[in-house]
């Protein structure tokens, strides 16, 4: 099970807090004879940041199989090697989250950022965990996905052949309808659009630029900074526009159990956060 590889060490976790997280886990499963069933994802769709994040080293695959086996969506970070291989990565430096030194990734080839350890930094039990491709983390999501699911596509850093890479890619895996690409400018995501016009553009959006969005015509997903009203989201659904609430980030505020139920009842269809296993708890425990 992928969650043998999880952050649950004794070494760096109390007891009550191996309780808390397991029980969390069990609250997404459903018990049946003979072993664990998933329980189908419906909206709203959790979106892990990075994939399960805070146990298990951010964007790797151990992170996003474990969203997948859970039957949440997975965010993640898209940028290039030097000799032009789409990979995921935050940061433009690969020192916070690998063994390396203070080197971008623009500097290194794909054979020397496969030499990375990505994991160790988090937990010796991830020691050997590798920066993974594009090409890997979508054939993972096309192989393990269930059900519903949202891939949110987070360009950092793409040269026009890696955009070409990235919708090709997305082709080969048949991912088209679960996916879209965000963060990147209009220019970008015009020239993603001209090369394949079901290739879905995402954009982060305050309430005060909400007009001014929905008169461009590439915009496909809505990422809203804001707590949104019913009436909000069902005017954007009108518009044939996927609605997600974009709350992933640090800090305790983003951790609002009210927040989840407030965005909930507004019937958005899906959730970017830190804290898709307490999210989806809270979802799951209380009428819409």
């Amino acid at each position: 099970m992928i969650f043998n590889r999880l952050r649950l060490s004794g070494s760096l976790r109390t007891m009550n807090e191996h309780l808390a997280i397991l029980l969390m886990v069990a609250a997404t499963l459903a018990i049946v004879p003979g072993g664990i069933s998933l329980v189908q994802a419906e909206p709203p769709i959790p979106v892990a940041h990075r994939g399960l994040l805070r146990h298990a080293p951010e964007n790797t695959l151990p992170a996003f199989a474990a969203c997948l086996e859970l039957g949440m969506g997975v965010e993640l970070d898209i940028r290039t090697s030097r000799d032009g291989h789409p990979v995921i990565l935050h940061d433009d430096s690969v020192e916070r989250t690998t063994n390396g030194s203070n080197k971008s990734i623009r500097d290194l080839t794909l054979k020397e950022v496969r030499q990375l350890d990505a994991g160790g930094w988090f937990d010796p039990a991830f020691a050997g965990v590798r920066v993974p491709t594009l090409e890997e983390t979508l054939a993972l999501v096309k192989a393990q996905k269930r059900g519903a699911t949202i891939v949110a596509l987070n360009v950092k850093q793409l040269t026009p052949a890696g955009e070409a890479k990235l919708v090709s890619l997305v082709e080969k895996y048949g991912l088209l309808d679960e996916s879209f690409a965000f963060d990147q400018n209009a220019e970008i995501s015009r020239r993603l659009k001209k090369l394949n016009p079901k290739f879905r553009i995402g954009q982060n959006v305050n309430r005060q630029s909400l007009d001014d969005r929905l008169q461009e015509d590439f915009l496909d997903v809505f990422l809203l900074t804001f707590a949104p009203t019913r009436e909000e989201v069902n005017r954007l659904h009108e518009h044939k526009k996927q609605v997600l609430f974009n709350y992933a980030g640090p800090g305790d505020a983003r951790r609002n159990p009210e927040t989840w139920k407030q965005v909930r009842a507004a019937r958005i269809d899906g959730m970017l956060t830190d804290y898709p296993l307490e999210c989806r708890t809270v979802w799951r425990t209380t009428r819409p």
